[in-house]
């Protein structure tokens, strides 16, 4: 018997899993909201904006941000400009490792794709056998 849905326990491993991941994320920002009175209670006892005022006030915090924005911009330009550039080549021209080349520019985009098809078969013949075994 094959069926298309999850069964009930992988669905919630799959959101335990999630819920392990972001719930530290969820609590860090809680505490940013919270008072000075209050820094290491649980649950947080007031609501401020305090700390991301002082945080924008602090120049090497402004100066983190402003390098990491410029980081980003200038590997987008490079980014932008060889993968123009490389796929003007592919398209032009033949040449020895046309294909290789061609893989190794298209991989990451494809990569997280054929990563989730695999899981997917996996958890349909896991499922599968699961199912058998009962």
């Amino acid at each position: 018997m094959h069926s298309e849905k999850s069964s009930l326990g992988l669905k919630m491993a799959a959101w335990g899993g999630l819920v392990f991941l972001h719930f530290p994320i969820l609590i860090i920002f809680l505490y940013a909201f919270n008072t000075e009175e209050a820094a290491f209670s649980f649950p947080p006892q007031g609501f401020t904006l305090r700390w991301f005022s002082v945080a924008f006030a602090r120049p090497d915090v402004l100066e983190a941000i402003k390098l990491s924005l410029q980081i980003a911009a200038i590997a987008t330009l490079i980014a932008m400009v060889l993968g123009t550039l490389a796929s003007a080549a592919l398209y032009r021209r033949e040449f020895f490792g046309k294909q290789g080349v061609s893989l190794m520019l298209i991989l990451p985009i494809a990569l997280p794709g054929i990563i989730t098809g695999i899981a997917r078969s996996e958890e349909r013949r896991v499922g599968k056998e699961c199912m058998e075994s009962v």
